[in-house]
């Protein structure tokens, strides 16, 4: 589907805002460049002053967002005995030595901390595009509608058999497992047996996330936005222009923090040992928060004319908006067996107000009557979004991960583009 939309704004789409009609009867700068042969109508920005007809743009944009979820601790090394196990006649098994003979609840293992929800690595660009399409009226006034989508960007991290530091296995390995407190669950989530084939015991170490071999993380965002505006001339000079804006937000944040656990059995052939992952022995948790914000949006811009000669237009561009969005906001949490035989779910949803105010800066060229380059840098700021505390819930009974607001969310970067005026 988000596909579809990119292909056809893209279809849409051939340029930034640019020049007007013809020059007045009493020419200023606004009117043409300066060569008297060729002139380039102005000005340079969005508000188009002379005549009267469609644009479209294009811009290639590339943002920063500020990776919002809690460090919450997921494992630690070592895993818990929940049956217990028999001691052996004559001293310890060769199959599993090192965990006989320990009552039901015993813990074997360093408890090191070994997974966080923020071990994600630094943050990072995310790329995408704006799109806009918008007519302009004889008397000054136009009016735009502007997608701005994002195509994601996802970070991950993992903990394995190998601590920090190269610290030892333990007696019997147990360092080299990997155990999340993960309760409340039924037989489908047991997992297979970590250790060789014993004749005394089964599986001492009930659950998938009890004694694993591998966990990994990942963390994806999204942001898509939607202005529907109109331009409206305030005040003029030779060489600059204010304008005021109103109209209509949508704005979209999307979230999902994803934990992916393997438990595999251990096989031997009496001489080596191996893991083997089985169609039960993989699970997966996702937490995903999805909100859209819609509301009123007001503001200003105002534009400077640089240079109006030899080789086109330069300009400046700063606008300055405000809206308040209405954050419906809808949370999933779900815990599901990688081979899809069984799951675990809750879904719920809230309202919340947020706050925005958008500031861009732009500098523009036009080489040629119609056409436009624009290069600029834009802050957009969220006020009272959610976000993922603790992005995981242990309580597969009642999940129900704990969610907070947040005071401030930047979103930042940069937008190069070109166009076209019909």
């Amino acid at each position: 589907m988000r596909n579809r939309w990119i292909i056809t704004g893209l279809l849409v789409a051939a340029g930034l805002l640019t020049g007007a009609g013809p020059a007045a009867a009493q020419p200023t700068a606004w009117d043409q460049s300066g060569n008297e042969e060729n002139p380039v109508p102005l000005p340079i920005g969005t508000y188009q002053h002379d005549g009267s007809g469609w644009y479209t743009a294009t811009e290639f944009i590339i943002l920063n967002m500020k990776r919002e979820v809690g460090p919450q601790l997921i494992a630690i090394r070592g895993f818990s005995l929940t049956t217990g196990t028999p001691q052996f006649p004559g001293g310890a098994s060769p199959l599993t030595p090192g965990i006989e003979g320990f009552p039901p609840g015993t813990f074997l293992g360093s408890r090191e901390e070994a997974l966080r929800s923020d071990q994600l690595g630094r943050t990072s660009w995310n790329p995408g595009t704006r799109l806009t399409l918008g007519y302009r009226l004889d008397n000054g006034w136009n009016f735009s509608v502007s997608w701005l989508h994002t195509f994601g960007v996802k970070y991950s991290g993992q903990a394995g058999l190998q601590g920090p530091n190269f610290a030892g296995p333990g007696g019997s390995g147990e360092n080299t497992f990997l155990f999340a407190p993960v309760y409340n669950f039924d037989y489908l989530w047991v997992g297979q047996n970590p250790f060789p084939p014993n004749p005394f015991f089964v599986n001492p170490t009930s659950g998938i996330w009890n004694a694993a071999t591998s966990m990994t993380i990942a963390f994806t965002q999204r942001f898509d936005n939607w202005d529907l505006a109109g331009r409206f001339p305030v005040f003029e000079t030779e060489n600059s222009r204010s304008y005021a804006i109103a109209g209509g937000r949508f704005s979209w944040l999307w979230e999902r923090f994803q934990w992916r656990t393997v438990k595999p059995s251990q096989t031997t052939d009496g001489i080596s040992f191996q893991f083997v992952e089985t169609p039960d022995s993989a699970a997966t948790y996702s937490n995903l928060i999805s909100q859209r914000m819609y509301g009123p949006m007001v503001g200003s811009g105002h534009e400077v004319n640089l240079y109006s000669g030899t080789g086109g237009a330069f300009g400046a561009q700063f606008e300055c908006t405000g809206a308040l969005l209405v954050d419906i906001a809808k949370f999933r949490a779900k815990y599901e067996r990688e081979d899809k035989v069984t799951q675990a779910k809750r879904a719920r949803s809230d309202v919340a107000i947020v706050p925005n105010i958008d500031l861009s800066f732009n500098l523009t060229w036009q080489p040629i009557d119609g056409l436009q380059f624009r290069a600029g840098y834009n802050l957009f700021n969220y006020f009272n979004t959610y976000y993922m505390k603790d992005p995981v819930a242990f309580n597969m009974g009642a999940l129900d991960p704990p969610y907070d607001s947040k005071l401030w969310r930047p979103i930042r970067g940069w937008n190069f583009g070109v166009g076209y005026t019909w």
